[in-house]
């Protein structure tokens, strides 16, 4: 590579930048976790990723130092985790979380791969992809093994494949309603998953939160999430598919927060992206119409509840930026002021 090319570029300097805020948010939580887990294999489990967050945390760091490039200040042991707070969480959820954001690991740092340029950024994401997918394997071995693993459902194999003929394939309006496809059997259940999954996240939150305005958001978000949550089973049920479970009942009765405010909401702020991401998924994947408008209505909802997590973020001073590129045209203006 050319002298003048050895800078890292703007792709890859995006995935670098959310790698590491990711892991120093997920450290936090999982430290937490760790020390109010059950002594066994979920506590080990937890250490094992802890380890992985540390390794990607210092290999970014090495990285950025050695470009001069500034550490995001993101969250630190001191000021954003209490690990003395009570247990929170039960360890049946514990593992669904780290399930879910195992599998948003894996997703994440393969996109990461695929635009590495650089051969240091590109060791760090295939290390990261390699110990992700193990840690994704052993969350669900571990679910099994305890029976709280709940997969998607499965269909009877077809005789043979089919040809859409009639533009009624399309439609999902009453009449000449077709069956759901099996990725929009995999959209639906894995969306109702991760809803259920975010009102028990949310939950816990709202019930140790002590600011009036977090907490009246958070209100917003576990009442979008149930309904979101009984949308996706209404629509499995009118097909006789089996649904989700929910985790309400795997948060416990403690007030006391283990986490700072900051630190909530930049949960809240990534599990929202994350659900977002996965709805255009969905959106542009479906080809029945009414859930084609069920997504676009589900999405546009959840898009607001994050920007209102931002607008949170930014009127505590909480909100770092990612890095930016410079603004030529207001570097402009101040020359001629």
């Amino acid at each position: 590579m050319a002298e003048k090319d050895q800078r890292l570029t703007a792709s890859e300097l995006a995935q670098l930048w959310n790698a590491y805020m990711n892991n120093k948010m997920y450290k936090c939580v999982l430290q937490y976790f760790y020390e109010k887990a059950d002594k066994g294999e979920i506590k080990e489990f937890i250490e094992t990723a802890i380890e992985m967050c540390d390794e990607i945390i210092f290999d970014i760091t090495t990285i950025y130092n050695k470009n001069n490039h500034p550490l995001p200040k993101a969250f630190s042991e001191e000021e954003d985790v209490n690990v003395t707070a009570p247990k929170l969480y039960s360890d049946v959820f514990i593992l669904a979380y780290m399930h879910d954001m195992t599998r948003y690991g894996i997703i994440g740092y393969g996109t990461a791969l695929a635009i590495a340029i650089h051969e240091d950024v590109d060791q760090i994401f295939t290390k990261a992809l390699e110990k992700g997918s193990q840690l994704y394997r052993r969350a669900i071995k571990l679910q099994q093994e305890k029976g709280v693993f709940h997969p998607s459902p499965s269909i009877p194999i077809p005789e043979k494949i089919e040809i859409a003929e009639k533009n009624s394939y399309l439609n999902g309006f009453i009449s000449e309603q077709r069956a759901l496809s099996v990725v929009e059997i995999m959209n639906v259940y894995n969306d109702m998953q991760r809803n259920a999954l975010g009102k028990a996240l949310f939950l816990g939150l709202c019930q140790t939160v002590t600011s009036n305005d977090i907490k009246k958001f958070l209100r917003k978000g576990l009442d979008l999430f149930d309904e979101n949550v009984q949308e996706f089973a209404n629509t499995l049920i009118k097909d006789s598919i089996s649904v989700s479970p929910t985790w309400d009942s795997e948060v416990l009765n403690s007030t006391t927060p283990p986490f700072s405010e900051k630190l909530m909401l930049y949960q809240v702020v990534m599990f929202i992206a994350t659900l977002s991401g996965y709805y255009g998924t969905a959106l542009g994947t479906t080809t029945r119409r009414d859930l084609t408008v069920m997504y676009a209505k589900i999405m546009t909802e959840t898009l607001d509840l994050g920007n209102q997590s931002a607008s949170l973020l930014i009127k505590y001073g909480w909100l770092e930026q990612a890095p930016q590129s410079v603004d030529h045209r207001n570097i402009s203006k101040k020359k001629r002021k």
